[in-house]
């Protein structure tokens, strides 16, 4: 009896263990990634503040990101987490979604249909970018005012409904530092293209490419 009951107690704990050895890869360092920016790149000044997109190093991936929290700040080099929309939708942690609710995932869909809009504008439309950045940020910073003459039109988009179940798997990645706070800096998330591309595309392209990626592995398999 002493040894079944302790071998139920060991069973127990053994699935306890499991469970957070899960949670522990979900929450934390399963996409882990050190992160170091680089430069402002093409970003403008909006009231002192450099708007657009910044540089950015992820482990050995060059690319441009645009951060999502106004009031946060850049480090110089900093470890955090690489999400994805399935993450996120998961309930795994973003700067914006601890605790994971309807509304912080509809923030985050109207963040990634703003982000896949960023390549229906010219490459050279640096005012434009920064447009879409303050719309981020007033999504994520309700009161956040908005500067550029374009904001308000694409925040109005964002926000009006029908985007709030936007799936921006193939627009987006989401670059959450982990821990949040490191070295007394309250650190900036990233919004980063689905890889190495440096400037994202609508999301019809990427799911127009996706659909010719299957098209062609068909091709290969009946080859």
């Amino acid at each position: 009896m002493i040894v079944t009951t302790l071998m139920k107690s060991f069973a127990r704990r053994s699935v306890r263990h499991c469970f957070l050895a899960a949670a522990l890869i979900l929450g934390g360092a399963a996409n882990a990634a050190t992160v170091t920016f680089t430069g402002v790149a093409n970003s403008v000044d909006r009231g002192g503040i450099h708007t657009g997109f910044y540089g950015l190093q992820l482990d050995s991936e060059t690319i441009l990101g645009l951060c999502d929290a106004r009031f946060s700040q850049v480090g110089s080099t900093w470890t955090a987490d690489i999400r994805s929309y399935a993450e996120i939708q998961g309930g795994a942690v973003g700067k914006f979604n601890s605790p994971s609710t309807p509304a912080s995932l509809a923030k985050y869909s109207q963040a990634g249909w703003l982000f896949s809009q960023i390549g229906t504008l010219a490459g050279n439309d640096y005012a434009g970018q920064a447009d879409i950045q303050e719309a981020i940020w007033k999504i994520m910073a309700p009161g956040y005012t908005l500067i550029g003459s374009g904001a308000g039109s694409w925040f109005a988009a964002a926000t009006s409904g029908i985007y709030d179940s936007f799936n921006w798997s193939g627009v987006m990645r989401v670059v959450t530092p982990f821990p949040l706070i490191q070295n007394s800096i309250d650190l900036q998330e990233f919004l980063v293209g689905p890889g190495i591309a440096v400037v994202p595309v609508p999301a019809a392209v990427w799911l127009f490419g996706s659909a010719l990626g299957v098209l062609a592995l068909g091709r290969r398999r009946r080859a």
